[in-house]
């Protein structure tokens, strides 16, 4: 008996992104990029810490890009809860936010990465790369 394999679909699809933040704008913009530069999949988008805990468990994202400051959850709150919810995700806090105490504290709760808004688009895509690459 002859058995054919298919090919992993899960290896050759784009990883699958979860977007967190609560400003609609600052969602859609990412979105775009995103989907514009073709190598992620934006499969969900949360307004804040408890939305991005059940999308992060319904949807079992790949990479969740996460802010820090949002109304009912805020994200250092929702980090280790997300992590549990997908164990299998990356976390990139992506916030407006400078680095210092709250980039320890959100490292210590499970971040794989800090970035602070206003970079390149080239220079976000090598720190997803970077950190879906070391996973």
């Amino acid at each position: 008996m002859t058995t054919t394999l298919e090919p992993d679909e899960t290896r050759l699809a784009a990883p699958r992104v979860l977007i967190v933040d609560d400003t609609e704008d600052a969602r859609s913009l990412l979105r775009i990029r995103l989907a514009n530069h073709g190598s992620y999949c934006v499969v969900g988008e949360a307004v804040d810490g408890l939305d991005a805990i059940r999308q992060a468990r319904l949807l079992q994202p790949e990479l969740v890009i996460l802010d820090m400051a949002m109304p009912r959850m805020d994200g250092l709150e929702a980090l280790p809860l997300i992590r549990s919810a997908a164990p299998a995700a990356r976390v990139i806090v992506l916030t407006v936010l400078q680095p210092g105490t709250l980039e320890e504290m959100a490292l210590a709760a499970g971040a794989d990465c800090y970035v602070v808004k206003g970079g390149t688009l080239k220079q976000f895509i090598g720190v997803i790369d970077a950190v879906l690459g070391a996973a």
